[in-house]
C-alpha cells in the first residue's frame, strides 16, 4: 500500500514539472516570437534555473514568478555591489556614479515589488509601464559613467544587460497575458 502511494506521489510530481517545462518552453518561444528584444536561449535558460517558475502551472503563475526572480535577482546584484564598495573595490574617483548605480539598483528593486502588487489588480498595462521604468533606472547607471567628463564603460554593464534581459520576460509574458 505504501509503495502504490509513493508511486502515485511520484508521478503526480514528475507530470507538475513536465506541464511546467512544457509551459516555460511555450511560453519563451511565442514571447521570442512576438519580442525581439526577447532571447529564447536566454529565456530557456533562466526559467529553467528559477525554482518558482519549474512549479507555474499558468502564465499568470509564470509572470509573478519571473517577475519575482528579476526582483531577487537585482537584490543579489545589489548586496554585492554594495559589498564590493564597502570593500572599496571601485576607484574612489567613481564613488559618486557607484552610490548612484546603487541607488538605481535599489529603485528597481522596489518598482519590481511594485508591479507584483499591480499584477495582483490585473493592471497590466500598469505593470508594463512600471517594469519599463526599472529597466530605465539600470540604463541611467551606465549612462552616469557615459556623461563624465572622460567618458567611461560602466563596470557594471554586465550585471545591467543580464538584469534588463531578465525584465524584459515578464514584460512579453505580460503582453500575451493582455492579448487573452
Amino acid at each position: 500500500m505504501k509503495f502504490l502511494l509513493y508511486l502515485i506521489t511520484c508521478f503526480l510530481l514528475l507530470n507538475v514539472f513536465a506541464t511546467a517545462k512544457s509551459l516555460i518552453q511555450d511560453s519563451c518561444k511565442k514571447a521570442a516570437a512576438k519580442n525581439r528584444k526577447l532571447k529564447l536561449d536566454f529565456c530557456l535558460k533562466s526559467l529553467e534555473g528559477c525554482r518558482q517558475c519549474k512549479t507555474a502551472k499558468n502564465l499568470g503563475e509564470l509572470v509573478m514568478a519571473t517577475m519575482k526572480n528579476a526582483e531577487t535577482k537585482t537584490k543579489r546584484v545589489h548586496a554585492q555591489m554594495k559589498k564590493d564598495f564597502d570593500a572599496k573595490k571601485y576607484p574612489k574617483d567613481n564613488d559618486m556614479l557607484v552610490m548612484e548605480c546603487l541607488s538605481d539598483y535599489s529603485g528597481t528593486a522596489q518598482i519590481l515589488d511594485l508591479a507584483m502588487e499591480t499584477f495582483e489588480d490585473h493592471d497590466y498595462k500598469d505593470l508594463i509601464s512600471r517594469m519599463n521604468l526599472g529597466m530605465e533606472s539600470l540604463d541611467a547607471c551606465d549612462e552616469g559613467y557615459k556623461e563624465r567628463s572622460t567618458p567611461q564603460i560602466s563596470p557594471f554593464i554586465k550585471s545591467n544587460e543580464f538584469l534588463t534581459h531578465l525584465i524584459e520576460i515578464p514584460i512579453a509574458f505580460t503582453e500575451m497575458l493582455k492579448r487573452k
